[in-house]
């Protein structure tokens, strides 16, 4: 059994200083009371004058493989529930309304949502980042704007523990989940929303910095884990349950390369560079001890669950990625390695379709880089393992309010504490629901790395 399925399947098994607290109060505490403002239409019209903009908004701007303008890129957005505009999906081609021909804009964001029955929960990138710039000023976590990748399913007739079939159910997730830069190679936070909705009531409805392993640490899929000596922020928390972001590294390659060498048949090998997993461990929790202190439980190994629980909510859900730009290569610049590097290797070059087809091009001459939409390693194809929902809250409330990083949950918000973020966790209380998984290939025309 490989180290990655192993992973997989014990995983399956398994602030500041008085100024901030001031600033806090005074610019987050009124948008807590406040209604949010509808967005227009998506992608017909640019911000209002006036308008409050995230830091999220209008990072993009196009590469010399990139068709389509800024400012219409910049048309897909929607206001987040503090009213500031965020970026949201939008298809990786368009039409040029100048020109009215088709333009790309070498990116996509996973499934469309405006088929999701969900869709109006709203999905504005970069909000959780945004908040945790704005609770902890000293650490904020940026993140890019192709990194965003949303997935979804309608009308789910969820599986039981015991067998059969349960309540019909809808699911959707967004996470950024960059796969052509060394980012993750260290930094663990990564903002993820997850929505659930079911005909008997039970929901889920978050947004958070989701933890994927320690900090400052990745697992190689053929060699050990790699620590590394930085991450960012530095605040980061740091999970050390069976969550984790495997990532192929030098030794999938080279063992490729050495099993050609000598005469072997190399399938499982070749397919090894392929393939990034990143296990979600998505946990959070409130208990109560008997002396009334509140307990937060957000997948932290040793946890003492013998108290009073509040509630707690749980998914196996797991992300693979498929083809990605990157590996991890520790004799290069920020352990950046391409995977496109591979087709440029004699014994393997020629030994699979996707090194063919860019070694060809070569041969006509032709310049292919590993940003190049002719590159066939852009991470496009994606499948996410829903898998198992818990749900189990025994209070009265289905309204919480957390931290950005879901570590701290409490029934009222509390700015100081960086306690803004609305949550909904429904007063369902005892459900564990089976949603399956779903895979894509959102390849599009123009897209390439960094996707």
């Amino acid at each position: 059994m490989t180290r990655r399925l192993r992973l997989l399947r014990r995983f399956a098994i398994a602030i500041g200083v008085s100024l901030l607290i001031v600033v806090m109060q005074l610019h987050l505490t009124p948008n807590l009371g406040q209604a949010q403002t509808t967005s227009p239409p998506i992608g017909s019209q640019s911000p209002p004058s006036g308008a409050k903009l995230s830091s999220a908004y209008g990072l993009w701007t196009p590469t010399k493989f990139d068709t389509c303008p800024k400012w219409l890129h910049d048309r897909y957005w929607v206001y987040g529930p503090d009213n500031k505009v965020y970026p949201t999906w939008h298809p990786p081609t368009d039409t040029d309304p100048t020109t009215g021909k088709t333009c790309t804009y070498g990116h996509e964001h996973g499934r469309n949502p405006n088929s999701s029955k969900l869709v109006s929960w709203g999905l504005p990138f970069g909000y959780v980042n945004e908040q945790l710039a704005l609770t902890d000023p000293e650490h904020p976590r940026h993140e890019d704007h192709v990194g965003h990748k949303v997935e979804w399913k309608n009308d789910v007739r969820v599986g039981l523990p015991g067998g059969g079939t349960g309540p019909l159910c809808q699911i959707l997730v967004k996470l950024h989940q960059g796969t052509h830069s060394p980012d993750a190679f260290t930094n663990n936070m990564h903002e993820l929303f997850y929505y659930v909705s079911c005909d008997n009531g039970a929901k889920i409805q978050w947004k958070g910095m989701h933890l994927f392993g320690p900090a400052g640490q990745v697992s190689g899929v053929c060699g050990d884990d790699k620590t590394l000596s930085y991450f960012d922020p530095t605040t980061s928390p740091t999970v050390d349950n069976e969550s984790a972001r495997i990532i192929p590294d030098k030794e999938c390659l080279d063992n490729l390369v050495a099993k050609v060498k000598s005469g072997q048949n190399a399938s499982s090998e070749y397919y090894k560079n392929y393939f990034e997993d990143w296990t979600a461990g998505f946990i959070h929790g409130l208990y109560r001890k008997n002396d009334g202190q509140l307990l937060d439980h957000w997948g932290q190994r040793g946890f003492d669950r013998n108290f009073s629980k509040l509630f707690d909510m749980t998914a196996g859900t797991y992300f693979r990625v498929s083809i990605p730009s990157r590996y991890y290569d520790q004799t290069k610049p920020n352990n950046l390695g391409r995977r496109i590097d591979m087709c440029s290797i004699p014994e393997i070059g020629y030994l699979q379709g996707d090194c063919i087809r860019v070694n060809d091009l070569r041969k006509a001459g032709q310049t292919v880089t590993w940003d190049d939409p002719r590159s066939p390693f852009k991470g496009t194809t994606r499948v996410v393992h829903f898998d198992w929902v818990t749900i189990r809250n025994s209070t009265n409330t289905d309204k919480w309010y957390s931290n950005p990083m879901g570590t701290v949950i409490r029934s009222q918000p509390d700015a100081s504490k960086g306690i803004i973020i609305e949550q909904t966790i429904s007063k369902t209380r005892d459900a564990m629901y089976y949603f399956g998984n779903r895979e894509g290939n959102f390849d599009s025309n123009g897209v390439h790395a960094p996707n």
